[in-house]
């Protein structure tokens, strides 16, 4: 698996695993991880991601998100806004630990050892 800095998360899309999204949105969470890691798990039953428009948009799969919700790009962003909006997916972050091995997730942990994220990110490495 690549390292962190190689890993692309996608850009705006209307479709992800043939789920459309209600509207043209960037996928956040969970989805983006599953996405940018290629990750093989079930699909968690809400997906997220972040829209253009100030307004949340809802339906029974997608949770389209306001730009100010928008993580960084990055495993640290992603993880910490999957952990904070949408809960622990075990399967999820199983996958997600053994693709990216544990150097970025410690490396995430190390530079906020106090945050409650870290907490979290470390109480689904040891699952």
């Amino acid at each position: 698996m690549p390292s962190d800095q190689q890993v692309l998360f996608s850009g705006s899309r209307t479709v992800f695993q043939e789920r459309r999204l209600p509207e043209t949105a960037t996928l956040a969470g969970y989805s983006a991880l599953i996405d940018a890691y290629r990750l093989t798990v079930p699909l968690p039953r809400k997906l997220s991601a972040t829209g253009n428009h100030h307004r949340v948009v809802e339906d029974e799969v997608w949770r389209i998100l306001t730009p100010r919700h928008a993580p960084s790009e990055d495993l640290d962003g992603h993880l910490t806004f999957a952990l904070k909006y949408e809960g622990l997916d075990l399967a999820v972050l199983a996958k997600l630990f053994a693709a990216t091995g544990p150097d970025g997730i410690v490396d995430i942990v190390r530079k906020k050892p106090t945050g409650s994220d870290a907490r979290r990110i470390w109480l689904g490495l040891l699952h």
